[in-house]
């Protein structure tokens, strides 16, 4: 496959609680010793739903520029080798593509290579978004057609990287059609011998509640078993990352580590950093800099119509989907077969209260964004005084979470 020309400017041209372990097969490629690869890191960031003039719901859609600055600020202190945005960018494309432009406005202050795959939300709308149309330019991807808009290429020597098209206009499901899961399994026999990863918006795993039925299954893609057939069937796939759910969520199956990360314009208002070398993947979650902010954001999904479908007496119990358990927010993943999840120290300590007085080596590193530590636990909060009422803007069938 041909790697695409990293985007730098729009102006030159346009568990771990949970986890699922079951039989592991062993390495039957790659030689004994498993992949070989240099370490390499990225950051992944999802649903930001970036949007100007539209109220916010249980989306903080009035702060969805400031968001989208602040990840762009913390990515780059990290130093990560690219980013991935992992589909629904803005909450549609906007009139003569206004979100999509103000998008790549934010995003070539990145200083390192992005790609990104498309959301249901990227191509929704009273008319649905040509997607080659609208966002091939961004792409830069010569061997991108009318009727495909996914992508695979070679990131280095022996590390594969494939982008899904799961985008459904005007729909809470994904899709995946008969040429694209073709194309898969084809693509993935060509490089069965190199460490591969694979982003899609929907889940192809569906983690936690989202995998028992109505009316949590309508924001899945129904194809995603077909999809899993094709990445077990001894490829070198071991990572697939998704987001649309808004949850914090690891799992495994057999061989894979499914990743399903946050929103950053829903609580927990974070995203993901990925160091991975030949033995492990680290997983650490980074939040927002406005605390209040994030507070704001709690309140809105506590109200929203999910949280009091999950638990019409104690709405404020979705919190902990959200913010998921200790191990499915910052982890160190074995690559190799049958090993289990273990705690990953933190690239930087907690933040001090404002009580407690920094140490000197704090102080040197104050300019570095922090991951999560840890996982905050569900508080046992009371029902909201002034509105209980579920947002008036969702619909009866539930508000899509995108």
């Amino acid at each position: 496959m041909t790697q695409p020309i990293p985007i730098a400017r729009r102006t030159l041209l346009l568990g771990m609680a949970g986890v699922a372990t079951s039989l592991c097969l062993p390495f039957n490629f790659a030689g004994a010793k498993g992949f070989q690869f240099e370490p390499f890191s990225f950051a992944y960031v999802t649903d930001v739903h970036l949007v100007n003039g539209v109220p916010d719901s249980f989306k903080l859609t009035q702060e969805s520029q400031l968001f989208l600055q602040n990840a762009v600020k913390q990515i780059n202190q990290l130093g990560v080798d690219f980013v991935v945005f992992g589909g629904d960018q803005v909450e549609t494309p906007g009139n003569d593509d206004a979100n999509w432009n103000l998008f790549m406005d934010i995003v070539q202050g990145l200083t390192m290579p992005w790609y990104f795959v498309l959301g249901e939300r990227d191509v929704s709308g009273i008319v649905a978004a040509d997607k080659i149309k609208t966002y091939g330019p961004d792409w830069k991807r010569r061997d991108l057609t009318a009727d495909k808009s996914y992508w695979s290429f070679d990131y280095s020597p022996g590390v594969h990287l494939v982008g899904l098209d799961t985008s459904k206009a005007n729909s809470d499901e994904g899709i995946l059609l008969p040429d694209q899961l073709s194309w898969l399994q084809s693509d993935l026999t060509a490089s069965k011998n190199k460490f591969t990863i694979v982003f899609s918006h929907h889940p192809l795993l569906p983690p936690p509640p989202f995998d028992s039925g109505p009316p949590w299954d309508g924001y899945l893609v129904p194809q995603g078993a077909s999809a899993r057939e094709i990445l077990n069937n001894g490829t070198g796939v071991r990572l697939v990352v998704n987001g649309h759910v808004h949850t914090s969520k690891i799992q495994r199956e057999r061989d894979i580590w499914y990743v399903s990360s946050p929103s950053l314009d829903v609580y927990p208002c974070e995203f993901r950093t990925f160091k991975i070398d030949p033995e492990t993947i680290d997983v650490e979650s980074y939040q927002i800099d406005f605390p209040a902010l994030i507070k704001k954001a709690k309140g809105a999904l506590v109200s929203s119509r999910m949280a009091y479908a999950y638990s019409s007496g104690r709405p404020a119990t979705f919190l902990s989907i959200a913010d998921g358990d200790h191990l499915d927010q910052i982890a160190s993943l074995p690559i190799a077969s049958g090993r289990t999840a273990q705690p990953l120290k933190p690239t930087k300590a907690p933040k001090k209260s404002k009580d407690q007085k920094p140490t000197g080596q704090e102080k040197s590193e104050k300019a570095k964004p922090e991951s999560k530590s840890e996982s905050k636990p569900v508080e046992q909060q009371p029902e909201p005084k002034t509105e209980t009422k579920p947002d008036a803007e969702l619909k009866p069938d539930l508000q899509p979470q995108q």
